[in-house]
């Protein structure tokens, strides 16, 4: 089972690669694009951060996955007192993106829902854990946040800024305000249930939201967020799940008889390696502790014909006008819907079908 904690400045992916032999070409360069997207975007815009604002970037630009057809989902994340340059800001951020380009080809800003594109305010953020207040815009950006999110500020800023400050209160909310971690103190590991409890909550809300969008924008692109949702989506979801599972049974996070604080603490830098790191990597990190090398080849051979399929600018503008009604016969839809049920696949397996620890840790907390 997982011992230690992830590096997050570490390559998983690419170590992996090196040691069985198997190249994932389309990976490689999708984060070298994502790369290449954040340096330009962060001499750009680094004259929008201050101590209390950062630019926080989101989605495929924060996995490492750039491809084609990627946007760039942004949020101004304020943590200070409100004002109205605040705004002012946003909006020349707004219009900065309008004018800028990679590879010859204009950058593309958020889509029309509204969660990315504006400000954001961490009392909302960090106090507003369920409950009426905890809106789905406010439910996506924390949880975003811990699971794919990186801040355009200089990676030798020490400070850190608003970004850093709120994803360490994020993971204190969930942390002091679970009971897991009030008793008193003995040798066991605990895992972090209200954050897992928040992280599967997020997952379904996205799933209901596919077909509130389907029924609000009547099937528009329903073809590409139906093969988003079944792959990154999905894999969004499992990195989340992952990350509190490196908490299971972990014998680097034994409490040692420590108070519930000292404890909290030590937990807390342990969650920011897995905020800092990607998706993949974490995945590629935990299945090789379990020994599980061929499910990980596995999934990433099927993830590289997923980021293959979505980076072609002529599979994905086809996706996007496909009307639902003509998905299942149309080729180019099953094909990725294919590639999907083999990911699929393999996740059960890994999770549910070889008996590791983390079929126990799945059966035990992830369904009930």
């Amino acid at each position: 089972m997982p011992n230690g904690s992830i590096d997050p400045a570490f390559d998983y992916v690419a170590q992996f690669s090196a040691d069985s032999g198997k190249e994932w070409p389309t990976m490689v360069a999708a984060q070298a694009d994502a790369f290449a997207v954040q340096d330009l975007l962060l001499k750009t815009l680094r004259q929008f951060t201050s101590d209390d604002v950062d630019v926080v970037v989101f989605g495929s630009l924060a996995r490492r996955e750039w491809t084609s057809g990627s946007d760039v989902d942004w949020t101004m994340l304020v943590d200070g007192q409100a004002d109205t340059q605040h705004r002012v800001a946003a909006r020349e951020i707004e219009m900065t993106l309008a004018e800028m380009n990679y590879k010859d080809v204009s950058l593309k800003g958020p889509g029309a829902e509204g969660i990315f594109g504006n400000m954001a305010f961490s009392h909302e953020i960090v106090h507003h854990i369920g409950g009426q207040a905890d809106t789905n815009r406010n439910t996506t950006q924390r949880v975003l946040l811990l699971l794919e999110a990186t801040s355009l500020r200089d990676s030798d800023d020490e400070l850190g800024g608003s970004y850093a400050r709120i994803v360490r209160q994020i993971l204190n909310r969930y942390l002091m305000s679970d009971s897991n971690f009030h008793s008193q103190p003995d040798d066991e590991s605990r895992i972090p249930r209200f954050l897992m409890n928040d992280v599967v909550r997020y997952w379904r809300t996205m799933c209901v939201d596919f077909a509130y969008k389907d029924w609000d924008q009547g099937g528009k692109k329903w073809a590409i967020r139906n093969i988003k949702l079944r792959t990154s989506r999905k894999l969004l979801f499992v990195a989340g799940l992952l990350m509190v599972f490196s908490c299971y049974k972990n014998e680097s996070l034994l409490s040692d008889g420590a108070n519930s604080g000292d404890y909290q603490m030590k937990l807390q830098k342990h969650l920011l390696n897995f905020v800092h790191s990607t998706p993949l990597n974490i995945l590629v990190w935990t299945l090789r502790e379990l020994g599980l090398d061929e499910p990980c080849r596995a999934f990433l051979c099927i993830y590289e014909e997923f980021l293959g399929q979505i980076n072609d600018k002529t599979v994905r503008d086809h996706l996007g006008i496909l009307s639902e009604e003509d998905v299942y016969t149309d080729a180019i839809f099953l094909k990725c819907r294919e590639i999907s049920h083999r990911l699929q696949a393999t996740l059960r397996s890994m999770c549910f079908e070889i008996d590791t620890p983390l079929r126990e840790f799945t059966c035990e907390y992830g369904v009930f």
